[in-house]
């Protein structure tokens, strides 16, 4: 899977994401829920503390937000911790609507935002203190690459957070294959890292004090409520590529949706939070 491909994905679906956005997240991802959550937006904001606490991050932090989608993740840090950020994601579509937002929100002298590729991203080495990637890893096809240019990119001591879906076991049977392959497909994924092989990858590359934090339970609840709209959505995406009207990355990811909660449901899929340091 090309990066064209994944741009493509991005750049078609960012009106639908818009049921996820909100003016405190802008988020376009699993959200984490504890009983006192009361909607996905909140969700959104518990998944930025969670990451933000659990990566320590100071005010004279300059953070690399990896795949930075609308820019929901860089604008809540600049906004909550007077911290810079740059974030990157090869989508013009995500830029132009980050860079709005930032200036909504009055953070632009905060936070800025490049069309790059996280795996090769021309910054000088050891230009920052965090990376941060919420959900972005997973679109490249290797993800040692990934990590071998976040370690290139942080300073010594510097801190890597990672939150995403991992796969945690081989697929049993037929039907978990197209389930997979229907959330891979529709997701615009290569593939899903194994959890295992991720953090051996960490050690191999240099990174220290690893810790991995599983988040599936936490995420089920967004993973439900898209697998509920997918169900909805689904039939009338059908219907209106068929005549044409759609193309097929709706169809496509309206199946996703559909199955990310059954490998979720099933073990198959885990939602985990990674954290290392350099």
């Amino acid at each position: 899977m090309n990066k064209e491909i994944i741009k493509k994905y991005y750049d078609y679906t960012l009106p639908f994401y818009k049921i996820f956005y909100h003016k405190d997240s802008n988020g376009i991802h699993y959200g984490f829920w504890d009983e006192k959550t009361k909607n996905h937006q909140e969700a959104l904001l518990n998944t930025n503390k969670f990451l933000a606490e659990t990566v320590g991050i100071k005010s004279d932090d300059i953070i690399l937000d990896a795949g930075c989608g609308i820019g929901g993740s860089s604008i809540w840090l600049a906004k909550n911790y007077n911290v810079k950020v740059i974030g990157i994601t090869i989508s013009e579509k995500q830029i132009t609507e980050a860079k709005k937002l930032a200036e909504q929100d009055k953070v632009e002298k905060l936070v800025e935002f490049y069309r790059k590729d996280y795996l090769h991203t021309d910054f000088k080495d050891e230009q920052f203190s965090v990376v941060w990637a919420i959900e972005s890893v997973c679109h490249a096809d290797n993800k040692k690459e990934f990590l071998k240019e976040a370690f290139r990119l942080l300073k010594d001591g510097g801190r890597l957070i990672v939150d995403d879906g991992f796969l945690l076991r081989n697929a049993a049977d037929k039907k978990e294959e197209k389930d997979l392959d229907n959330f891979l497909e529709g997701m615009a994924l290569p593939n899903l890292a194994n959890e295992n092989e991720f953090k051996t990858h960490l050690e191999e590359i240099g990174f220290k004090n690893i810790g991995i934090y599983d988040k599936a339970k936490e995420a089920i609840p967004s993973a439900k409520k898209i697998y509920k709209m997918s169900i909805f959505s689904y039939p009338i995406s059908w219907i209106l590529e068929k005549i044409h009207i759609t193309p097929d990355i709706l169809t496509k990811n309206n199946l996703a949706g559909i199955a990310q909660y059954k490998i979720i449901k099933n073990g198959l899929m885990g939602h985990r939070v990674f954290y290392a340091e350099k």
